[in-house]
């Protein structure tokens, strides 16, 4: 994993577009389970990204997760919290 946000609110997920785009492989940790599985289902919980965008950047290798674990393998970490 190129990187991994902590937080997936209105910092977090606009960022984690970003980095997709670029092209970095990003996961995503946040304690809030309706965040994690709405993301993962393709729905934004915030206004700035929409659910298309949510959908290209899974396509593109995001993983939204509510598992610690993301962080053993990543290169970088940027908290947004």
């Amino acid at each position: 994993m190129d990187l991994v946000v902590i937080g997936l609110g209105y910092v977090g997920l606009p960022l984690v577009r970003e980095a997709a785009q670029a092209g970095l492989r990003v996961g995503g940790l946040d304690r809030d389970p309706r965040v994690v599985e709405g993301l993962k289902a393709g729905r934004s919980h915030i206004d700035d990204v929409d659910d298309a965008q949510v959908s290209d950047m899974l396509t593109a290798g995001f993983t939204p997760t509510l598992d610690e674990a993301v962080l053993d393998d990543a290169r970088s970490i940027v908290i947004c919290v």
